[in-house]
């Protein structure tokens, strides 16, 4: 590891790696201190517990995915409200390139730790109605443009989810070929549902 970094920092990000691939309950702070060159109860002198450093993480990965996300919707500010959704369902959906902190917000959502599970949910839904706040306005955007139905925009907000969470399962399972060709065809229908009512009519 770079020298040029606390060793808070340090701990974090191997902490980082073995809670990604191992999950809570796998992750050792016997390894997470020997990959960072430390005695393990050095550890706790920047972190009173596995859980304070596991939360810890949990708060500035979540912080820096905001921070992409608005960065997104500064990018698409000008652009219509059906390509601002599509870049949205895009950027939930991009698990190829997730960040280390993305890939264990993922996991952590999947699998959350058991004891832990109530506090994270909490944190989750706080999280989630951040986001959302912003897909209703791109929504109602798209609604005043005559784009999409005047259905409820949480029914809406809903539906997007279920569908980027189903994905993340899919990528799990399917190669990128595949996984991509799902990821259009469920895109084409959350589309097709949101306009249905105005083609109709």
């Amino acid at each position: 590891m770079a020298d040029n970094i606390t060793t808070p920092e340090k701990i974090k990000l191997a902490a980082l790696t073995h809670f990604t691939e191992s999950g809570y309950e796998g992750a050792s702070m016997s390894q997470i201190a020997k990959e960072v060159g430390i005695k393990t109860p050095s550890i706790y002198a920047h972190f009173k517990s596995k859980e304070q450093l596991f939360l810890q993480l949990m708060q500035q990965v979540i912080d820096e995915e905001w921070e992409h996300y608005i960065k997104l919707l500064q990018e698409i500010r000008e652009e219509p409200a059906q390509r601002k959704l599509y870049r949205i369902f895009g950027f939930f959906t991009d698990f190829a390139h997730l960040t280390s902190g993305q890939a264990f917000l993922k996991r952590t959502m999947v699998v959350p730790p058991r004891h832990l599970r109530e506090q994270l949910r909490i944190s989750f839904l706080q999280y989630e109605e951040r986001i959302s706040e912003h897909i209703i306005d791109i929504i109602r955007e798209g609604q005043r443009e005559g784009l999409i139905a005047n259905r409820d925009e949480q029914r809406i907000v809903a539906e997007l989810y279920a569908f980027i969470d189903g994905l993340l399962v899919e990528y799990q399972f399917y190669n990128s070929a595949l996984f991509e060709q799902r990821k259009r065809l469920l895109w084409e229908s959350l589309w097709q549902l949101w306009t249905s009512k105005i083609k109709e009519g």
